[in-house]
């Protein structure tokens, strides 16, 4: 049921951020400043909601943490490029936090 509940706040989460990210790119249009690319806008995206995952397992790495912000910052700018880096390292690292959840213990006594 846990799990159920964390799904449907996830989703609902993602629609936020998917509508958010384009009204953002839509005032940029009236803007006389650059527009975040789809493309950057779907690995904000991406990397904003691998974080929520992680954050919701109690995974959260602090690089994927400090790489969000970083992305997030360069999205404010409308950095195409630095937005795809910094999104891709912050979906890694947050997808290397819940992998660890599966992982082995390292430290078993025989």
């Amino acid at each position: 049921m846990n799990s159920r509940r964390i799904a449907i706040g996830l989703l609902v989460w993602g629609g936020l951020v998917m509508g958010t990210a384009g009204q953002g790119a839509l005032a940029a249009e009236g803007d006389s400043r650059p527009a975040l690319s789809a493309e950057a806008a779907e690995a904000l995206a991406r990397a904003e909601s691998s974080v929520a995952q992680a954050t919701a397992r109690k995974a959260l790495w602090t690089t994927a943490t400090s790489a969000l912000a970083q992305a997030q910052e360069a999205a404010r700018k409308a950095d195409n490029a630095a937005v795809m880096e910094y999104a891709a390292v912050a979906s890694e690292q947050a997808s290397r936090g819940m992998a660890q959840l599966d992982s082995p213990l390292t430290n078993q006594q025989h």
